[in-house]
């Protein structure tokens, strides 16, 4: 598709000079003699991909215009058209948000580079409005998947947290529960969301590594230190500093990591002055940090500092329900990628799911469904398609074999579930449905209309 051009320019020689550059077979070329239809073009028929302005007009001036054009858009760009008596009136229009000005009579090829800038600033501007788009997309509250109580509390905390861009926040649960998401959900929902995301995961680097990656270095601080190099504090100026598995920081760089949090100040390593950086940090951790504080592993005004707001994200195995939820989910993900149409999981295999005690929690579901979606064939996944250890009961095992999730079991919520499945299988057929889990017709009827299913 052909990039769009407005043409706003009183004289109509200019104009046709304009289009014998251009080449109406490169651009659509919309060409104005009034400043005023020019602005109800805009106004009422969309934005272009660009805008040539000529600054001097007789009913209003480029400038005024140009004011006009920025208050319907504050990225689309303008290249002025100036005389070369007033390149002083065009620096002004820069100032005010012009892209480029050109002067009269016109260079051919630094019109045509002119506007290739312009164009090719556009087309990066929209790229990364699109994919600003995309993450807001993917992080707003509901990408916190689940219908339980604890979850429905989680996205409400969250929601609560992102709007205060200046707290401390901590995040606590099992490895693979979704802290790096709840952290996404946070910064990008927040008045930060403009701003950089910078994240380190301080069991990933090594000890001796950590301070200058946090802080960063001054050319010649130690050896190998070739160039002046920016932390990641630094890097995360003007938005979130995400701290994972922050339990890992050796005891001496918490206290510095403190000290910027109360100051709002760092040092460079081998620089003498202080640099001023504005960020929020949101730490996370799996680990047990009160009892690391009890046996002075973790420094204990750290500790207070950053759990101003401490957010426990549960563990799948307390979410009931909600694990055939998230592998429906994961499911459709995985259609998209593997170009396959699996619709659903079948009885055995939700049976097997709801079994398993979810020890890597929502990563372990997530890499279950990855590795059953490439393999399977069939228009559901089948129990044979999931790869299970421990606790998953396998199709036709004793009941011996059935493991009790170390939380415990929500003993209701599984039988109306087996219950509502039966049915469904035999297609609403109470006899074949009781006889499928092995009770009588009456015993089946009494405890379906317990849940209402009858």
């Amino acid at each position: 598709m052909k990039p769009t051009l407005f043409i706003i320019e009183d004289d109509s020689d200019s104009i046709e000079l304009l289009r014998e550059i251009l080449g109406e077979q490169e651009y659509t070329l919309r060409c104005f003699t009034s400043p005023l239809k020019a602005l109800a073009a805009l106004t009422n028929e969309g934005l272009p991909d660009l805008v040539l302005l000529d600054l001097m007009m007789p009913q209003m001036d480029g400038i005024k215009l140009l004011g006009q054009i920025r208050n319907l858009s504050g990225s689309l760009p303008v290249v002025m058209l100036t005389a070369h008596g007033s390149i002083e009136t065009a620096v002004e229009a820069l100032k005010k948000g012009a892209s480029d000005y050109i002067t009269k009579p016109f260079s051919f090829e630094k019109l045509r580079l002119a506007v290739r800038n312009a164009l090719e600033l556009t087309r990066l501007r929209r790229r990364v409005e699109a994919l600003d788009r995309d993450r807001r997309g993917r992080y707003w509250p509901g990408s916190l998947l689940g219908e339980h109580k604890k979850i429905a509390e989680m996205r409400e905390v969250l929601v609560k947290v992102a709007a205060v861009s200046t707290t401390c926040v901590l995040l606590r649960g099992e490895s693979g529960t979704g802290k790096n998401l709840a952290a996404r959900i946070i910064h990008y929902n927040s008045p930060l969301a403009e701003g950089p995301f910078i994240e380190l995961n301080c069991a990933a680097v090594p000890a001796s590594l950590l301070e200058s990656e946090l802080f960063g270095y001054r050319r010649g601080a130690f050896t190998g230190a070739s160039n002046d190099k920016e932390g990641i504090i630094e890097q995360a100026a003007g938005g979130t500093l995400f701290l994972d598995e922050i339990a890992e920081l050796p005891l001496e760089l918490q206290a510095k990591l403190l000290s910027f949090l109360e100051s709002k100040h760092l040092r460079r390593l081998g620089e003498v002055a202080e640099r001023e950086v504005d960020t929020r940090l949101i730490a996370a951790t799996n680990r047990d940090l009160d009892k690391m504080v009890a046996e002075n592993l973790f420094r204990q005004d750290l500790f207070y500092r950053i759990n101003v707001v401490d957010c426990q994200l549960p563990p799948l195995r307390q979410l009931g329900r909600d694990v055939l939820l998230i592998a429906q989910q994961f499911i459709a993900e995985f259609n998209r990628q593997f170009n396959k149409s699996i619709a659903s999981l079948g009885f055995e295999a939700e049976i097997k799911l709801l079994a398993h005690d979810w020890p890597g929690n929502v990563r372990e579901l997530h890499n279950v469904i990855e590795r059953a979606m490439l393999f399977a064939g069939g228009p559901r996944l089948e129990a044979m398609d999931l790869q299970l250890t421990s606790s998953a009961q396998e199709p036709g095992a004793a009941a011996g074999s059935f493991s009790i999730p170390p939380d415990g079991l929500d003993w209701e919520q599984h039988e109306k579930v087996l219950l509502s499945q039966a049915l469904e299988r035999c297609r609403g057929n109470q006899s074949r449905a009781a006889r499928l889990l092995s009770m009588s017709r009456d015993t089946f009827i009494y405890r379906a209309n317990k849940y209402g299913l009858l």
